[in-house]
């Protein structure tokens, strides 16, 4: 750790800045050469060069009789014997010019610089975001709060904050009241460098901030001082002076912001809070009204409250009319599908359109919508359509050409050689779907020799972009210089990163693991599971998703669908793959909603066990259990969920051999992952259901040997 606290001032707006270092103990003249060399080699020489601390009279000396330390500082400083200050505080947080014993004129603007400093430094402002804001201890809402225990980390930093509050420190106090005890530790290194108290320091107690203003029992005499952590208000200030028979000056306030500047306001931080506080009465909060999610700042040590678990039960309302449109186009026709390869040599495409299959049905909607836009952007000159190295790409570039007044040459983008665009005309780049548009952007540079005033269209018949934002931003890139970027159909959706395993991966692994442990010659899988590996091993197809139900029945959807309700779909044409797109577009929606989030840094959001009963169809609750991610199934951390889910499961055990529980078996597999997750009493009575079923007798001792461990 260094011995030296250091920043930059400026003594005048207009002028450079300078170079402070605050020494507290021993600090070597190497440690000092080290701060001097960092901070100059990152923000140029300063102004001046002030050392400063307590009794800093013998280090001034020994330092500039240093010739070694004076030619090493020279080095990096011109005119060092010039530049070079030393500013000595006294007991009473006055500092003046070495020896001199002159005022420094600016020790208010420095402290405060340096104040400021450490705030940043130390991440003294929590900040929120759109799901939640605060409640302080005041009982107002706010999008920020100072923490100002932050700042208090590192003693040399606190010897240096400790300078501000010494002229508050005269030999009459006796008692020292604050409103966290957070900022004890600051208030007891003061009073040990003001040596106003070398018989008994005052006593330090803290009376708990606005919760206890009206109980703690303040001994009220002129011997008292009370500190305030921080304040955007006064209000904890105003009323103290309202309730307790304390005077304004006895009352100090360390961090503020927003208020008046008074005598007894020490450090003002508003240049570095990144924006105005908002903070208002609860009932005036536009932040709760927008649906934003309250979290209380409470207790000694002003701490966000221990964070809320809440469940979210998906309705029918949530499938938008976008999604709708989407479904109704496209669902029952064996388009969606998962975890397959767009072509020979291409990554697995967790959420697979098959375009070439889109273009075979010869949808009217698609294909007006297609043609209406070659028409309108296809430019004249154009003669290259470039395909996304995909066989749906290409088939997509191919039906292109084919309807264009003249034919025109395709090629694939890998076929691509840059030195034949040179001068090239107009170009069009296909591509059957894109998840992030990398790839449109990777042909975006390729095409950066065609000529100055030819145009490029960029045509996608599927975009699965997560977010919004993320597709402006696409689109943004893309357009740059005039071109186009035109999609025919949206369908966001989460996006698997590389380092993500599926569940399917995750079943393959752990039935993989168990197949191979070999007992008597023979594999413990029941038969069930073992052809359950053999599908997921072969190629992802779009009725085999899920595991089948404990009586060997396929997952299906029953005649009525919620979600598919009023649009033009016959659920008996369904396959899971269908269901499954349909049932992460809604999770996904949820997670993206500011107001109906799943999960932020302060809460949690689980998915209501309730949705399991009132979906229970086998497929549907299979679907939600694979789309959710485990914290959105992590019922352990609530006694009450996790005996709601607990019991869902049992019935569907009990009625497996029937519709009611045709889902058991994803339910167990879930739990065997340790992707649901129920309270350990919950478990125990689960695994010690007995059944006649051997696969879910399996499972169930597989869940019950990782309870034991």
């Amino acid at each position: 750790m260094s011995d030296c606290f250091s920043f930059r001032f400026k003594e005048q707006a207009s002028q450079k800045s300078s170079l402070i270092l605050f020494v507290h103990g021993s600090a070597s003249s190497s440690t000092i050469t080290k701060v001097i060399k960092s901070d100059v080699s990152e923000n140029l020489s300063p102004k001046y060069l002030y050392i400063m601390g307590f009794g800093i009279n013998e280090l001034e000396k020994a330092l500039l009789s240093n010739e070694l330390f004076m030619e090493e500082v020279g080095s990096w400083i011109a005119d060092v014997d010039k530049k070079l200050k030393f500013l000595n505080v006294s007991c009473d947080g006055r500092i003046s010019v070495g020896d001199a014993k002159t005022e420094y004129k600016y020790q208010d603007s420095l402290i405060e610089a340096g104040a400021r400093e450490v705030f940043v430094k130390r991440k003294g402002l929590i900040t929120s975001s759109e799901s939640y804001h605060f409640a302080k201890p005041s009982g107002a809402h706010c999008n920020k709060f100072i923490r100002a225990s932050n700042l208090f980390t590192s003693g040399l930093e606190t010897a240096f904050l400790a300078i501000g509050i010494l002229k508050y420190l005269n030999d009459d106090v006796k008692r020292v009241y604050v409103d966290t005890s957070s900022i004890s530790f600051l208030l007891s290194i003061a009073l040990q460098l003001s040596k106003q108290f070398e018989d008994k320091l005052p006593t330090i107690e803290s009376f708990g901030s606005y919760d206890n203003v009206n109980d703690f029992d303040f001994v009220e005499g002129k011997e008292t001082l009370v500190f305030i952590s921080a304040t955007t208000s006064n209000g904890l200030r105003n009323e103290l002076l309202e309730k307790k028979n304390l005077k304004k000056e006895q009352i100090i306030t360390l961090l503020y912001s927003s208020v008046k500047s008074e005598e007894n306001n020490v450090f003002d931080i508003g240049s570095v809070l990144e924006g105005d506080i908002y903070s208002v009465k609860e009932e005036n909060c536009r932040l709760c009204q927008r649906g934003s999610k309250v979290i209380d700042i409470s207790g000694e040590q002003f701490l966000p409250a221990t964070p809320k678990h809440e469940t979210l039960l998906i309705r029918k309302l949530d499938f938008t009319v976008q999604r709708q449109k989407f479904f109704d186009e496209f669902a029952t026709k064996k388009v969606f599908k998962c975890d397959s390869s767009p072509g020979d040599g291409l990554g697995v495409e967790h959420f697979y359109i098959d375009v070439e299959r889109v273009l075979s049905l010869n949808s009217d909607s698609f294909g007006k919508d297609l043609e209406r836009n070659v028409k309108k952007y296809l430019a004249q000159d154009t003669e290259l359509i470039v395909a996304l190295d995909s066989a749906a790409s290409l088939s997509l570039a191919k039906r292109i050409s084919g309807s264009a007044k003249n034919s025109l040459s395709v090629k694939m983008f890998n076929k691509l050689n840059e030195s034949e665009l040179e001068g090239a005309p107009s170009v069009m780049v296909v591509a059957s779907s894109i998840t992030s548009g990398r790839k449109l952007l990777s042909a975006s540079r390729k095409l950066r020799r065609i000529s100055k005033t030819a145009s490029i269209t960029y045509l996608v018949a599927f975009s699965k972009i997560p977010t919004k934002e993320q597709f402006e931003q696409l689109r943004k890139d893309l357009t740059l210089g005039g071109y186009e970027l035109i999609v025919l159909r949206h369908c966001p959706m989460p996006r698997n990163r590389d380092e993500e395993v599926t569940t399917w991966v995750a079943e393959e692994n752990i039935l993989r693991s168990e197949a191979d442990s070999v007992f008597d010659g023979d594999t413990l899988l029941p038969s069930s599971l073992k052809a359950r590996l053999e599908s997921l091993t072969g190629e992802c197809k779009e009725d085999d998703l899920f595991l089948n139900s404990p009586i060997g029945k396929k997952l299906s959807l029953r005649p009525t669908f919620a979600f598919w309700s009023g649009l033009n779909l016959d659920t008996e044409n369904a396959t899971q793959a269908d269901v499954y797109w349909t049932i992460q577009s809604l999770i996904h929606d949820l997670r993206a909603s500011s107001e109906k989030g799943l999960s932020t840094s302060y809460h949690t959001t689980l998915i209501s066990p309730v949705c399991f009963d009132r979906f229970n169809d086998g497929v549907i609750q299979a679907c939600i259990l694979r789309a959710a991610k485990p914290i959105e199934l992590n019922y352990a951390i609530d006694e009450t969920y996790s005996r709601q889910i607990t019991d869902i499961i049992l019935s569907c055990i009990s009625n497996l051999d029937n519709d009611q529980g045709e889902g058991t078996l994803e339910f167990l597999m879930a739990i065997w992952l340790e992707r649901l997750c129920l309270k350990p009493s919950h478990l125990r009575e689960l695994c010690e259901t007995k059944t006649m079923n051997k696969t879910v007798n399996f499972l169930l001792g597989k869940i019950a040997s990782v309870c034991q461990k």
